[in-house]
């Protein structure tokens, strides 16, 4: 009880002094405080810094730099995506539209059919016709090293029945005309019977067929001329050529 009674004179209200405290010098001694542990921390830091090895040093930089590759492929990512939905979107078209001319030529080859069936072949009863002989080179657009050259022919092959009801069956033979390192050479197809027996190289008609394929040269052959013969019974009935 004594004990309170002095604390009571000494900091009470009757106490002999009493000191009073600014809020304003409180807060500037937190401010102060605070500005003292950031400098700490500041200085902790460089120190830290100032310490660390080459290869510590290396690797935040790669990290760092990895953060910006990271972030940049994102950005890729989302233009690769949109220029292949862009990609998509013009296949579809382009196939749409290659349907579509599939579709024509398809009618036109069927008109073409009808007309040359109205179109006499010839005078003479049997006569054989080898008609607008064509041939082209391919397009390729990608070809690789030692590709062989491809050229697409075509050819009507008129039959003039007259009074015979049989059908023509022939089969067509090529003979290339090539140059290989300065010496001329020729290349015969069909080469076998198994070659013989595709489609491209049969022939059977009662008046007009359209026929169509590929004729292949080796990389290092240059083609001079094409003979077509239309054979049977291994007699040649009509015969027809290009030179380039």
């Amino acid at each position: 009880m004594h004990r309170l009674k002095r604390l009571w004179q000494k900091f009470g209200i009757g106490a002999e002094q009493v000191t009073v405290h600014s809020r304003a010098t409180w807060y500037a001694c937190v401010a102060l405080g605070a500005v003292g542990a950031l400098a700490c921390v500041l200085l902790a830091y460089g120190v830290w810094h100032s310490l660390r090895s080459p290869e510590e040093v290396n690797m935040e930089n790669l990290r760092a730099r990895l953060e910006e590759l990271e972030g940049q492929a994102a950005q890729d990512d989302g233009v690769l995506a949109s220029n292949l939905d862009i990609a998509r979107s013009a296949n579809r078209q382009l196939s749409n539209e290659l349907r579509l001319l599939s579709d024509e030529q398809a009618v036109l080859k069927d008109d073409l059919a009808y007309f040359l069936r109205l179109v006499p072949v010839g005078t003479s009863e049997g006569e054989l016709r080898l008609d607008r002989f064509i041939v082209r080179p391919e397009v390729v657009t990608v070809a690789g090293a030692g590709a062989a050259q491809r050229y697409h022919y075509s050819v009507l092959v008129g039959y003039h029945t007259g009074r015979q009801t049989g059908e023509f069956v022939g089969t067509l033979k090529f003979v290339l005309s090539v140059e290989q390192d300065g010496k001329a050479l020729q290349r015969v197809l069909p080469v076998d019977a198994e070659m013989m027996a595709l489609p491209e190289f049969q022939v059977r008609t009662h008046q007009w067929v359209r026929k169509e394929g590929v004729l292949e040269v080796a990389p290092n052959e240059v083609l001079k001329k094409v003979e077509l013969r239309l054979v049977q019974a291994n007699r040649a009935r009509a015969v027809a050529s290009v030179t380039f």
